[in-house]
């Protein structure tokens, strides 16, 4: 070993072990295991009291947020908490912000520059020098400055450790474990399906995978990252194309993908909050990936779009998306980057009243040229519900490809671009005629 190594003492035994912490920040349902994560921050203050002040920011937020929720507090010391988790992580990162912009980690992503969102610096600014905000601006402030750290401290941390990647037989390995345990679930669902469980029954199915999921991939039973496993997972459900029917035609139902699938990604998304971010990022790309013509009638790009329609609009996965944050991140994508499905997204995005800002997203669609398939979208939402004997649910199967069906391609209708002749209620007249009634002198 060399004697001149620099080693850095941190008070998690490992980076899986930081990681698992991360995810029990931001569990909810169920799963919820925030309490658990903030009792493992306080044992680590007192192993070394000089944490990185973004990890002992987010103990302090999520600690504030879960004695608001047990409703023991009165409203102004609930008040008092807020504005001291909130100012305390704002001004310390104030502090900070000049030394990371010079020294720019080599993981910091790639034309970004670290800055805290405009109505986080007010907030600090009127709690410290003003009167002190009102406790449900205080809490969205909370709720805004959990989302920048998972975006600016948590979400980095795979780069950051720079966690060696298992080799190819490895990983291929992995990739068969994980195989085996959708091809496992998909047979129980399927049975479940035909013996009519009662609605709001909880999937055993679901259950068992997740329980199977978690003995073969825990943190002490494995060299993999939890990242590592999870992004895996993604690859072959949606790389895959698990989550589509093995005769996925455009046009067709997705109902029965629906019915088969929704049950093990809540459950998965509940308990691996992370996931449900790595599952709309992987399905996006596949809806918008380079192929060649006849993009609009693909039927692959479709039960993407299908998919990711479902997760951010139904009530169904209400549970799943906790804050609006999540389609307004989707929208942004969506009009980064405005090709046909994405505009046809975000017309059904907008469809749902409740969508925060939904008259300025609406008018931006409509400078993107997709203010007519708001309009369509509406109209072609009506759809029947599959009764569970007709559904063939065997065609819902695993790791087969979908084929486009050439005979339905249905032909898309270019839109005129350019300035268009008005026919007016005015008669036409000569150039140069005078109106009647007119006359020379």
């Amino acid at each position: 070993m060399d004697l001149d190594s620099d080693f850095v003492v941190t008070p998690w035994r490992s980076s899986e072990e930081l990681l698992q912490v991360r995810c029990d920040f931001y569990s909810r349902g169920e799963s919820d295991r925030r309490e658990k994560a903030i009792n493992k921050v306080l044992a680590w203050r007192s192993r070394k009291p000089d944490l990185p002040l973004l990890l002992d920011s987010t103990a302090d937020i999520v600690d504030v947020v879960l004695q608001d929720e047990r409703g023991l507090l009165a409203h102004n010391a609930l008040r008092l908490l807020y504005a001291t988790a909130i100012s305390r992580f704002i001004t310390g990162l104030a502090d900070t912000q000049i030394e990371l912009t010079r020294d720019r980690p080599s993981w910091f992503p790639p034309g970004k520059s670290l800055q805290l969102p405009t109505s986080l610096l007010e907030i600090r600014h009127r709690i410290v020098h003003r009167h002190l905000p009102s406790l449900a601006e205080l809490k969205r402030a909370a709720a805004t400055s959990l989302d920048w750290l998972w975006e600016w401290y948590w979400a980095q941390l795979d780069h950051a450790f720079s966690l060696t990647k298992p080799s190819g037989q490895e990983q291929e390995g992995v990739s068969d474990m994980l195989m085996g345990i959708l091809k496992a679930y998909v047979k129980k669902r399927k049975t479940e399906i035909k013996t009519r469980r009662k609605d709001g029954e909880a999937s055993k199915a679901a259950e068992n995978a997740l329980s199977n999921y978690t003995l073969r991939f825990a943190p002490s039973s494995t060299s993999h990252s939890p990242a590592h496993t999870q992004t895996l997972l993604v690859e072959l459900l949606v790389g895959e194309k698990m989550v589509l029917p093995a005769d996925k035609k455009y046009g067709s139902s997705m109902s029965g993908a629906f019915l088969v699938w929704t049950p093990l990604l809540l459950t998965f998304c509940s308990h691996f909050p992370p996931l449900r971010q790595l599952l709309l990022t992987h399905m996006m790309d596949a809806m918008n990936a380079s192929a060649g013509t006849h993009v609009e009638v693909d039927p692959v790009r479709e039960g993407m779009y299908e998919w990711i329609s479902h997760m951010l609009c139904s009530e169904e996965w209400k549970v799943a998306r906790p804050t609006d944050q999540i389609r307004e991140d989707i929208l942004m994508r969506c009009f980064s980057d405005p090709t046909f499905w994405n505009l046809k997204l975000a017309g059904r995005i907008l469809q749902d009243e409740t969508v925060a800002g939904r008259e300025m997203w609406i008018a931006v669609l409509a400078a993107a040229g997709g203010e007519e398939i708001v309009v369509s979208e509406s109209r072609e939402k009506a759809r029947v519900d599959v009764d569970v004997d007709d559904m063939d649910v065997e065609n819902t199967e695993t790791g087969l490809p979908v084929e486009e069906d050439r005979e339905e391609k249905k032909e898309v209708k270019e839109k005129i671009k350019g300035p268009q002749k008005v026919v007016g209620l005015w008669k036409p007249r000569a150039i140069g005629t005078l109106p009647e009634g007119w006359e020379e002198e």
